[in-house]
């Protein structure tokens, strides 16, 4: 079986990266009229310009509102340029005796910290399987609101882990395709500048079951996924587990270059998997049972694309995502009139809100640039007792940037 078109799944710009790569070669040795290896070598050049205007954001790369601390005053101006979202990608087709494909891919990025290089893809794909790391089957992967920052919209899934997954269609009927995949456990862990629970982070033990289902017409496609977790944590120095579940609903609507987007997710125990909260370690929290609970969390995104004339185009993308403890036994609050202060038998709610406007323009076949205003919003709520005094705390900081950018593909 042939291997499906793969869009470069999402990160990439769908007008400047649709084009096939330059830089290609084939074996002479030919089966069925195919080459019985081909290859390519490409690259997707980025310059990623940002001036932060205020908010606090000024040491972080994408514009991700999870990362503005919301006790912090530090409202000072920034200006940055760098390369490093620039993608480096190798792929190749073997034609196997019988006329099947293995394709191959491996991709990487210079964005491991100070331009280190880091793995983005790498895996094989070959009658309906795909093995390797690629993006998590519980998002979307051929969504990416066409913006100039690279966190993304709240609520939105882009994580890439290693998996096993099998691909299929619904009996003969093409335009119905389902997937069912086991991806590595997320195990990655930080806490908030702000809180902090008393979890340590544990060995996991078992893989995320994901399954999901996707309809495609001329008109675009609508898709639905679930995902299932164990998730294992150390609370008081001990070790806990607790399962985690959501689900997601996704779709993209086109006509003509015109086109929207659109993302929801909801569940417990799934913040590792959604943009501007994963790696923060907000999986579960510690009940006043003495517990560990999953932490409920949902939200989504919406993105438009008009083009004004064949070459201009607009984005306007809007996102937001909630999640809460409720009845948390303890958490450490930062700076609260410069103190850290503990927090018992109370609620957390924390809400992030997201939009973007941008103008691009396709100068060239494989090159846009653009201008972009990012504005973000992230608000904490915290209802609980300090000091067997109740306390009640609400606070919230805007975030804007000003985005430009070149991207280049060959």
């Amino acid at each position: 079986m042939k291997h499906p078109i793969l869009f470069l799944l999402g990160l990439l710009f769908t007008g400047v990266y649709s084009q096939d790569r330059i830089l290609t070669f084939a074996s002479k040795d030919s089966l069925n009229g195919q080459a019985q290896f081909k290859g390519s070598f490409g690259a997707n050049i980025k310059l990623n310009g940002y001036y932060d205007v205020y908010g606090g954001l000024q040491d972080s790369e994408t514009f991700n509102v999870g990362a503005i601390n919301v006790f912090g005053t530090d409202d000072s101006d920034s200006f940055k340029v760098d390369m490093y979202q620039t993608q480096m990608k190798f792929e190749s087709t073997i034609v196997t005796k019988n006329g099947n494909d293995v394709y191959a891919v491996v991709e990487f990025d210079f964005w491991g910290g100070n331009g280190k290089m880091r793995l983005r893809k790498a895996y094989v794909e070959f009658n309906h399987w795909q093995i390797g790391q690629g993006w998590a089957s519980f998002g979307d992967e051929v969504l990416w609101p066409n913006i100039l920052e690279w966190e993304g919209p709240p609520s939105g899934v882009w994580v890439r882990s290693p998996h096993i997954k099998y691909f299929n269609t619904l009996g003969s009927n093409p335009n119905w395709r389902y997937i069912i995949a086991l991806d590595a456990p997320i195990t990655d862990y930080n806490r908030y500048d702000e809180i902090e629970p008393l979890i340590g982070d544990a060995y996991q033990t078992t893989p995320d079951l994901i399954l999901g289902i996707k309809h495609e017409k001329n008109w675009g496609h609508l898709r639905m996924a679930t995902i299932f977790r164990h998730i294992n944590y150390e609370y008081d120095s001990e070790k806990s587990s607790f399962f985690g579940y959501g689900l997601s609903f996704s779709g993209r609507l086109a006509k003509a270059q015109n086109n929207f987007q659109f993302q929801g997710t909801v569940g417990k125990g799934i913040t590792s998997y959604i943009t501007s909260i994963a790696g923060f370690g907000y999986d579960g929290f510690p009940t006043i049972n003495g517990e560990l609970d999953a932490t409920p969390s949902y939200g989504g995104w919406m993105a438009y694309e008009h083009f004004w004339t064949p070459k201009l185009h607009t984005n306007l993308v809007l996102g937001y995502t909630r999640f809460f403890t409720d009845d948390v036994s303890r958490v450490l609050v930062a700076q609260i009139e410069d103190v850290d202060t503990v927090v018992l038998n109370g609620n957390i709610n924390h809400v992030h809100t997201y939009g973007i406007v941008n103008i691009m323009y396709d100068h060239f076949t494989r090159m846009t640039y653009g201008l972009e205003l990012d504005f973000g919003t992230k608000k904490l709520d915290i209802d609980g007792t300090v000091n067997d005094n109740q306390l009640v705390l609400t606070k919230k900081r805007d975030a804007m940037r000003i985005s430009f950018g070149l991207m280049f593909y060959f």
